[in-house]
């Protein structure tokens, strides 16, 4: 018996040891945050103490950056964003509140595109950064919010998934790595990123300028009404996807900048051109009259199929040869914004270039993205051809 008391005794700081060790493991292991210097996609140098615990995003639908960095948490950090992920991208909303309820409790503020950004209202939250996209730096700098934030306090990067995002993408995913301290996260999507871009840029480098077919681009397609026609891109975000994959963008001859404009439909009618994408989502309960076809975590193809099919017979538009010929591919429009573009491109090379892309398979790319980097599964409808 005294034999078995001590075994057990002596065995005791052993256990006391091992209890610790796993009580350690269980709480939450904290980095004290420290002062490092970063080139931001605007090439301004911005000290951060990192990694950042407070952030406010001018895009909400940074969210998913956001998760790839921590990919059960897709909400850490966030003490106030934009309303961008309520009125511009609804899907995405719905598929990150199912899971985390608490994001319908974070403080929303105005688009600074579509609003002045309040720096009063911005210190009542108090972020370690705000972090905007490249297209808002001259309002920022000209109006004299960015020297506001600064002398406040506050540091700032900018970021780019919209205006040239392909160019962008991989430094802002490694940028947004450094203020969080995720760096490991971030070089391992940009090393699948990279992959798919250098192999859709190798196989389409082989067609001459003059063989790449035509594409129009609609964006937004029927966010205005069934009749409504057309804005398009130049030669940034959807524009870049579609040189990208070896086509020919229209909206890059007839507009210098990136965003594109506004073109008639004799304009389109005249070019006739052989392949025709329009951006689309699901915006009927944000967008009164809208009849775009609803893509994205909440579509399906029994609401879109019909959608895509009214889009199709607009008079003025029916008989163009990419539409007789179905050479029509309806995508998600907030690809424009998010770090999973380089599943658009797979999309939009795989329409223009068949043979050269035998084995590439965007929807598994896409399901892969989800369920390795986001906590979200991946399901809806993205691209629809007729």
């Amino acid at each position: 018996m005294i034999k078995t008391v001590f075994r057990s005794a002596g065995r005791l700081p052993a256990l006391i040891i091992t209890l610790c060790a796993a009580l350690a493991a269980l709480l939450p292991f904290s980095t004290a945050a420290a002062p490092i210097t970063v080139t931001d996609i605007a090439g301004r140098t911005v000290t951060v103490n990192a990694p950042v615990s407070r952030i406010m995003l001018a895009d909400s639908r940074v969210l998913v950056a956001l998760n790839i960095l921590h990919p059960s948490e897709p909400l850490k950090g966030i003490a106030a964003w934009d309303d961008a992920l309520t009125k511009k991208a609804p899907d995405l909303r719905i598929a990150y509140e199912k899971p985390f309820p608490q994001l319908k409790d974070i403080p929303v503020f105005p688009n600074p595109y579509t609003s002045d950004f309040s720096v009063e209202k911005a210190l009542t939250y108090q972020p370690d950064l705000v972090i905007f996209d490249t297209g808002l730096q001259s309002k920022l700098t000209e109006s004299g919010t960015l020297d506001l934030l600064e002398k406040s306090g506050i540091s700032v990067i900018f970021i780019d998934f919209r205006q040239y995002p392909l160019q962008n993408t991989m430094p802002s995913m490694t940028l947004l790595g450094q203020v969080f301290g995720q760096e490991k996260q971030a070089a391992a999507f940009n090393d699948f990123y990279r992959q798919r871009l250098d192999l859709i840029r190798s196989r389409v480098a082989t067609i001459p300028e003059d063989k790449k077919p035509t594409v129009f681009i609609e964006r937004a397609a029927g966010l205005a009404g069934e009749n409504s026609c057309c804005k398009t891109f130049g030669n940034g975000n959807f524009g870049e996807f579609v040189a990208t994959a070896g086509g020919h963008n229209l909206g890059a001859d007839w507009f210098k900048n990136g965003m594109g404009g506004e073109v008639n439909e004799e304009q389109i009618i005249a070019a006739d051109p052989q392949f025709y994408l329009m951006t689309v989502a699901d915006w009927e309960n944000t967008r009164k009259g809208s009849a775009s076809v609803p893509l994205g975590y909440t579509g399906s193809a029994e609401r879109a199929v019909p959608a895509l099919e009214k889009l199709m017979a607009r008079p003025k538009l029916q008989h163009l040869t990419a539409y007789q010929q179905k050479q029509v591919l309806a995508l998600y429009q907030q690809y424009y914004d998010t770090p999973f573009n380089i599943i658009a491109v797979e999309a939009i090379a795989k329409m223009l270039h068949p043979a050269l892309f035998p084995e590439l398979d965007p929807q598994a790319d896409s399901l892969m993205l989800h369920k390795t980097f986001t906590a979200l599964d991946g399901n809806g409808l993205f691209w629809l051809q007729p």
